[in-house]
């Protein structure tokens, strides 16, 4: 199953540009699993991504929402001003 990433802010400081991404298998999979295929094949996301907001194909989705190939998946880390 394939998907395109798109990384913002600090999250996309820390593991860089957005990207493809890639997973063994065919049908559905959940958001969750896709954030712990991202873990894995880039280390510094755990230290954000557990915590980004997601969304898939524009609009907000839970980790046990599914993701299908060729969905867009958003991720958008908290953010804090003033």
């Amino acid at each position: 199953m394939k998907f395109e990433v798109l990384l913002f802010a600090s999250l996309r400081e820390e593991v860089g540009a957005s990207f493809p991404l890639e997973l063994p298998g065919q049908g559905n999979t959940t958001v969750g699993a896709l954030r712990a295929a991202l873990e894995r094949a880039h280390p510094a996301f755990g230290r954000m991504g557990r915590r980004a907001m997601v969304a898939v194909n524009e609009a907000w989705a839970r980790d046990c929402d599914p993701v299908r190939e060729g969905d867009t998946v958003a991720l958008v880390p908290p953010v804090a001003g003033g």
